[in-house]
């Protein structure tokens, strides 16, 4: 997309300096000569690919400095939980440190005679960063085991881009000097927020000790316990994992600092309407076999039969949505009649019928197979077979997968917005971002479902996009029934609502539960598998029961709490109305000892000056050790006490209607200046006084108020224990064993 860029900012900026970096300017000797250019030029912008991007390097220097802060974090981690004994994360730590360790070693052990110019020698002041999602696996530690979509991993690109950023926002005081462009900033889940953050706001971030990710999820998150089925089938057991998000209005609020959100809804842009249309299939005799051995697999995973290397769920899971494409990409001797790709290709071939004389365009994608499968069957070659057989010229169709070079790409771009290629075969990865081929596009394939929402942004988004010459476009799902692919399809649009929600500022929003798709649990496996719709009916309506009774849990915890703190303030603010009497009375009472006025009594004696007064006060609170808690003078008609505290030691107060505080003082001078300035702050401690006094009476309205209210999801909660006691009766579930699921996967 380099050109493209190009192109763009010269549109916007005629007379702008701006230089183009290509992969070629990267290689052998031209590297030193373009990162002189760029050091040495008064340019406006340095274009630059990604890929070149990670070439240019920091200095070694710079990257010890970092790497060893690094370690130091680490150790200090490793000390604190030692105290706790917490021996997997210790491990988890130790293994971090190790590679940290090999990190700096190999920076240590490199040839220091290179002398190509570091990023820091460029003179580069601010970065524009587009598609930053690709930068989200960022490494954190953590004592949280499991966050769903956000990886413990460090990929070197994000790493890469991390140290770059401190870098650039170190010249701006770090709080900006970095810009991020991103359609999907949270494509997976919200955990992700803090990764955009840390990038972006780390003054923030520490301003509001969220810098460290367990204590930004201890402020933002919660785990949230669900129920699912027993390894034996007879019962359900609790599942705890990461994934309410709570307080998202002071997050939002927060990222909104950095973020300027605009969804499609807020734009409005000229783009052609969308008609979807969901195409179901019927599953083979092969499909169902398949998926009741799936289900003894997960069976044996939950009962601790395998070793997790060996299979686990999410192996299950991949294996599951490749039979829902096509069963022959598990038994390439399966018997496919009427599958998906019968069902496309004849879409497919309607469509290009209809659109001939226009020569509009099609994109079919499909993560689950690859054009070339060494000598095992390939869904796009069958594809493109039915096509061809059909009567669509081959050279019409084509593989992404054929175009590796960035030239190749941009003349097979070209020939799609031309209509001289009109079928498109892709995966979400190759043929997502920078492709750009909507001018005729009229119709768009999901032949499977990817795993996350901004995947299917990504998809759709190469048809659902300005200057397609479509008014109206359609988008096409393939669900294979009794497979994968209606749950997980569901899923997505329920995880993709909710980021919708959370991004656009939902005020009504206080918590949200994040949904996690990485792999099906042993409950929905088995419901797919019977084919008994009450089965999974009956799996939501257990896990969102057991939700609501634990809200109706904690909001009866919450309303006890209300009525103990209800009990205590009547006394607390009469208390605070006493003080506030106690310190009018003071005011009225004080004497005027400023200036030339000055007057205290220490031990019986009267002093006029200050010097002689404070050296009193002195021998009288340090000189006696023995005497200790007396009165040992006055001032301005108020006694002074010297009293011992266990935490301050010795301290001085001033006794009027309530006790009066002084700041300790080392000096002569300073005993008396403190007692003055004392008695000069009773003024601020009646209006602090005052303000405490108003926000208890609002918290005693606000309590009142809460518990006058009833549990806003009682009515939810009694109508789910209805409908469980109705399916349980009706899968005959009381007798104690799930005869109705086994009998009904046999018959389906």
């Amino acid at each position: 997309m380099l050109h493209q860029f190009a192109a763009e900012f010269l549109r916007a900026y005629p007379g702008a300096n701006i230089l183009i970096a290509s992969k070629d300017d990267l290689q052998g000797d031209k590297r030193r000569q373009l990162l002189s250019r760029i050091a040495t030029g008064d340019w406006d912008g340095v274009l630059i690919t990604h890929a070149s991007f990670e070439r240019i390097k920091m200095s070694d220097e710079f990257m010890e400095e970092y790497i060893q802060n690094e370690i130091d974090q680490i150790e200090d981690a490793m000390c604190t939980e030692k105290q706790d004994r917490g021996n997997r994360i210790i491990k988890e730590l130790a293994r971090a440190k190790k590679s940290w360790e090999a990190k700096l070693a190999k920076l240590s052990g490199a040839n220091k005679k290179d002398d190509i110019l570091s990023f820091e020698q460029l003179g580069i002041d601010w970065l524009f960063v587009d598609e930053a999602h690709m930068h989200k696996n960022l490494w954190r530690f953590s004592k949280m085991t499991r966050v769903a979509g956000l990886p413990n991993s460090n990929s070197e690109r994000a790493f890469d881009m991390f140290v770059k950023t401190r870098h650039v926002m170190e010249k701006h005081k770090g709080r900006a000097g970095v810009v991020f462009a991103t359609g999907t900033p949270v494509s997976n889940s919200m955990a992700e927020m803090w990764v955009m953050q840390r990038y972006l706001q780390p003054k923030t971030m520490e301003a509001y000790q969220v810098g460290m990710f367990d204590t930004w999820a201890g402020n933002f998150g919660e785990s949230v316990t669900a129920l699912e089925l027993a390894p034996d089938g007879r019962g359900y057991r609790m599942h705890t994992r990461f994934a309410r998000f709570v307080n998202l209005p002071e997050l939002m609020s927060m990222f909104g600092e950095v973020a300027d959100i605009r969804t499609a809804e807020m734009l409005k842009l000229p783009v052609p309407t969308t008609h979807k249309e969901t195409v179901t299939i019927k599953p083979t005799a092969d499909l169902k076999a398949f998926v009741q051995t799936l289900v003894a697999r997960a069976e044996a995973i939950r009962n601790g039969n395998v070793s997790p290397s060996v299979d686990n769920m999410l192996a299950i899971t991949n294996e599951g949505r490749k039979a829902a494409l096509d069963m022959r990409l598990i038994d390439s001797f399966a018997e496919v009649e009427d599958g998906k790709v019968n069902h496309c290709a004849e879409r497919v071939f309607g469509i290009w019928g209809e659109t001939k004389l226009f020569r509009g365009t099609q994109v079919v994608f499909c993560d689950l197979s690859t054009p070339l499968e060494n000598g095992r069957f390939s869904v796009y070659q069958a594809l493109r077979g039915n096509l061809v057989e059909r009567g669509v010229p081959i050279e019409e169709i084509a593989f992404i997968h054929d175009y590796e070079s960035d030239s190749a790409k941009d003349d097979l771009f070209k020939a799609a917005r031309d209509g001289r290629i009109r079928i498109l075969l892709g995966s979400t990865q190759k043929m997502g971002v920078g492709t750009n081929i909507q001018t005729r596009l009229a119709a768009l394939h999901h032949l499977d479902a990817p795993w996350r929402p901004s995947d299917v942004e990504q998809r759709e988004g190469r048809i659902v996009r300005q200057g397609n010459l479509n008014e109206s476009v359609r988008i096409y799902r393939y669900v294979t029934e009794g497979s994968f692919d209606a749950y997980i399809w569901q899923t997505l649009e329920t995880k993709a609502r909710f980021i919708a929600q959370v991004m656009q500022g939902d005020t009504g929003m206080r918590s949200a539960e994040d949904v996690e798709l990485a792999a099906l649990s042993y409950a929905e496996v088995k419901a797919l598998a019977s084919g008994n719709p009450l089965v999974l009916e009956k799996a939501g309506v257990d896990t969102e029961l057991a939700k609501l009774s634990l809200l109706r849990s904690q909001w009866d915890q919450q309303q006890w709490r209300n009525k103990q703190e209800l009990a205590t303030l009547p006394g607390r603010i009469e208390r605070v109305q006493a003080r506030i009497t106690g310190i009018e009375s003071d005011m009225a009472a004080r004497q005027d000892v400023s200036g030339g006025k000055f007057l205290m009594e220490v031990e019986g004696n009267r002093y006029t000056d200050r010097v002689e007064a404070g050296k009193a006060i002195l021998q009288a609170v340090y000189g006696n050790k023995a005497k200790r808690d007396r009165n040992i003078g006055q001032i301005a008609g108020f006694p002074i006490a010297a009293k011992v505290t266990v935490l301050e030691g010795m301290v001085l107060v001033i006794l009027g209607g309530i006790e009066y505080r002084c700041n300790h003082a080392e000096s002569a001078q300073g005993f008396v200046r403190v007692l003055e300035n004392t008695l000069n702050r009773m003024e601020m401690v009646l209006q602090e006084e005052l303000e405490y006094l108003a926000r208890t009476e609002k918290r005693m309205a606000d309590i009142h108020a809460e518990a006058a209210k009833p549990f806003d999801k009682a009515a939810r909660l009694e109508w789910l224990k209805q409908r469980q006691r109705e399916i349980e009766a009706e899968l005959d579930l009381n007798k104690g064993e799930n005869t109705a699921v086994e009998e009904t996967a046999e018959v389906v």
